[in-house]
């Protein structure tokens, strides 16, 4: 199902038999490699992929023979469409003469808002945190997919402001939250959708998408996981505070899992990435 806010982001990692992508053994691979990435591109469903030459070093992995392909798609049928079927279809059964049999989960699947591109940084992140702790919200596999997020409902009315490309950190919050000084959020923006990823502290990694509303504040959605693996999700109403000195976000937010409990929080923005 297509969603407006968020997209399905997928790293996939394979351990190559050959020593280099130019080993010989590796031949019979890199000669599709070309017609599956145009298949892909041509796909309805695509939306962005890490451009690399074959075997190039992404620095993901301290091992040169990882092979990483990382892929923004519209959802999970999208993705599953082209992976199992297609042009792709017989690479995938043809898989163990160029790579090593996995050990441990090679595939991690998780939400983004729509518009962001991962980072190989992230992408690794989100597959060691499904190894750790298995599929969860956070990171998934196929055959345990987990709902997109909760999507804000409030009409979209024109930007009072621009938050793209703008930093913020926490100045204040209120005892319940997970959000501390040390969490920062870069923001982006097109028109009157809004999205942010955010990090640091408490958490390990979140994302939020918001509109803006008829009375110049943000509906948001977000969802983060914590450094101890636990998965939260909440609401906030944002409103912007223009003037003299650094933009501030005064919020009033809601857990929609957990205790349920609600609070107050202050964003600022900062310079410091």
């Amino acid at each position: 199902m297509e969603h407006p806010f968020y997209h399905l982001a997928q790293l996939n990692i394979a351990h190559m038999r050959g020593a280099s992508i130019d080993d010989p053994v590796m031949s019979g691979f890199v000669a599709q490699i070309a017609a599956m990435n145009a298949a892909a591109e041509q796909h309805p469903g695509f939306i962005w992929r890490l451009t690399t030459p074959a075997g190039e070093d992404t620095g993901a992995y301290p091992d040169p023979t990882i092979l990483v392909n990382l892929s923004v798609w519209r959802d999970i049928e999208a993705l599953r469409d082209f992976t199992y079927h297609g042009i792709h279809k017989g690479p995938v059964k043809d898989r163990a003469q160029w790579f090593h049999r996995p050990t441990q989960a090679h595939l991690a699947l998780w939400w983004i808002p729509a518009g962001h591109i991962p980072s190989v940084q992230e992408a690794v992140e989100r597959l060691d945190h499904l190894r750790h702790h298995g599929p969860t919200p956070a990171a998934f596999p196929f055959a345990q997919p987990a709902p997109a997020p909760d999507s804000p409902t409030s009409p979209e009315s024109s930007p009072p402001i621009n938050l793209d490309n703008r930093i913020f950190t926490t100045a204040a919050n209120t005892s319940n939250g997970d959000v501390n000084a040390a969490t920062r959020f870069h923001y982006r923006q097109q028109g009157a959708r809004v999205w942010a990823t955010y990090s640091g502290g408490n958490v390990r990694f979140g994302a939020l998408t918001a509109v803006w509303t008829p009375t110049a504040q943000l509906d948001m959605r977000y969802h983060h996981t914590t450094q101890d693996a636990t998965h939260r999700t909440g609401r906030c109403l944002s409103t912007p505070s223009p003037g003299p000195g650094p933009l501030t976000l005064q919020e009033s937010w809601q857990w929609t899992n957990g205790d349920l409990s609600s609070g107050q929080s202050v964003l600022t923005e900062t310079s410091q990435p």
